[in-house]
């Protein structure tokens, strides 16, 4: 019975590089060839197509989209000079089956532009059985153990097998925080041009086994990606609730 899947997370940083430059983000997604992509620092200038929408379509997925901002720009953000309005946050591109999603706040460090969140999305495996993948970007401003701390309490609430993804914004050490939860990846991936830490990251728990991670070369975003294959140990539950607020395009 095949439960394997690859998992691949970015900090797309907006679809610009360290200069502001926009690049290739579906070019970047493509080169993953990954079963899901978790990004971070999504943004939809307002007015024009979405890109995510646009990059699932291209790869025959489903896109779960969640807005942390509604209305900001991206010179608000530091990543370029670009004044157009739009929306800033997480999404998830996935060819397996969505079977539940919901969106846990995590809290806004003061100082802090962005409220932190995590979306988690509970996914069909191809041979039976589901995964939950938690897709986050916690804060810049120190905090981000403590927010790390909160995700894992709203983990907690549910017995799903899991994968933590994102840009956790802490050097492996401290993901220790994320008890019973193993790295997948290890290796270094900011600053994309020469990384000198690993701040994104792929964590499964016990019932998930990891068969191999990567960091992978520099897709254009200021962070590296990283992708990692999984195998679902054990099922997880059958049902785990109605879908909640998030909005999805496919």
């Amino acid at each position: 019975m095949n439960q394997e899947l690859i998992l691949a997370s970015l900090n797309s940083h907006g679809g610009r590089d360290a200069a502001g430059r926009p690049y290739d983000l579906m070019a970047a997604c493509r080169h993953l060839e990954a079963d899901v992509i978790a990004l971070q620092e999504v943004w939809h200038p307002h007015g024009e197509p979405d890109p995510v929408g646009e990059i699932a379509s291209a790869l025959g997925a489903e896109a779960v989209r969640t807005d942390l901002r509604a209305d900001i720009d991206l010179r608000s953000l530091s990543i370029s000079e670009e004044t157009t309005r739009g929306r800033w946050g997480l999404a998830v591109l996935t060819t397996l089956p969505v079977a539940h999603y919901e969106v846990a706040d995590l809290g806004r460090t003061p100082g802090d532009q962005i409220p932190r969140a995590a979306q988690l999305i509970t996914l069909e495996i191809p041979g039976g059985g589901r995964l939950r993948l938690a897709n986050t970007h916690l804060t810049h401003l120190l905090a981000s153990p403590v927010q790390l701390i909160r995700l894992m309490q709203h983990l907690a609430a549910a017995d799903v097998p899991t994968v933590i993804a994102g840009d956790l914004n802490m050097p492996l050490p401290l993901t220790w925080l994320a008890v019973g939860y193993a790295p997948a990846v290890i290796g270094r991936t900011y600053p994309a041009h020469q990384p000198v830490v690993q701040l994104d990251h792929i964590l499964a728990d016990s019932r998930v086994a990891r068969r191999g991670g990567q960091v992978v070369a520099p897709a254009g975003s200021d962070h590296r990606p990283v992708r990692a294959r999984l195998r679902l140990a054990t099922s997880a539950p059958a049902a785990e609730g109605e879908p909640g607020p998030a909005s999805r395009t496919r």
